[in-house]
């Protein structure tokens, strides 16, 4: 039988990855008490824009984000979910 017609959707942050990307990539990148700081100001994509901005005037390049996010928690029985999922 053919596998047509199923999707599986899953969810990145505390899903695929056990964290919040956003929370990992400011804390991995040393700017946790510029964020903590700001976050009562600024609604959350605001912030985020903000890190970023900060984050790269600091000299931070997309390849240092990689290489956090590359390092961020998979949950544990994540792998096991995807390889179950692509095997329908």
């Amino acid at each position: 039988m053919a596998a047509a017609g199923i999707v599986v959707i899953f969810d990145f942050d505390k899903t695929i990855i056990d964290c919040d990307s956003d929370n990992w990539v400011v804390d991995e990148l040393g700017a946790t008490e510029l964020f903590n700081q700001l976050l009562p100001t600024m609604p959350w994509n605001s912030l985020m824009d903000q890190m970023m901005k900060e984050l790269h005037s600091k000299g931070t390049r997309i390849e240092d984000i990689a290489a956090v996010l590359k390092r961020s928690p998979i949950h544990p029985r994540i792998v096991e979910a995807i390889k179950s999922a692509h095997a329908l």
